[in-house]
């Protein structure tokens, strides 16, 4: 139990393999359509990712001004031997049979 939380401590101090900070401003921001942006972070074998964005909500207007959005990614390896030794619990091998 011990080493378990020693290792899930370690691994959310770890520095990610990859970082992205951005922060952008603008005087001015016009909205001409409603639209969707996203971020996706994604990691194979998953490491803890991370995806956080602060942005003023345009609640309805079509204009904002002095805007500011930061956004902030981390995407983290996690250690290949862990997805290999659960492939073995299930039966799988790296080589066909």
């Amino acid at each position: 139990m011990m080493m378990t939380l020693l290792l899930l401590f370690q691994s959310t101090l770890a520095s990610p393999d990859i970082e992205l900070n951005v922060s952008v401003r603008a005087r001015s921001v016009t909205i001409q359509k409603q639209g969707d942006a996203r971020l996706t972070v994604t990691t194979d074998p998953d490491g803890g990712n991370l995806v956080e964005v602060r942005a003023p909500k345009a609640n309805g207007r079509k204009t904002l001004r002095n805007v500011q959005v930061n956004v902030r990614a981390e995407a983290r390896i996690a250690d290949p031997i862990q997805p290999l030794d659960n492939k073995a619990a299930r039966g799988e091998t790296a080589s066909p049979k």
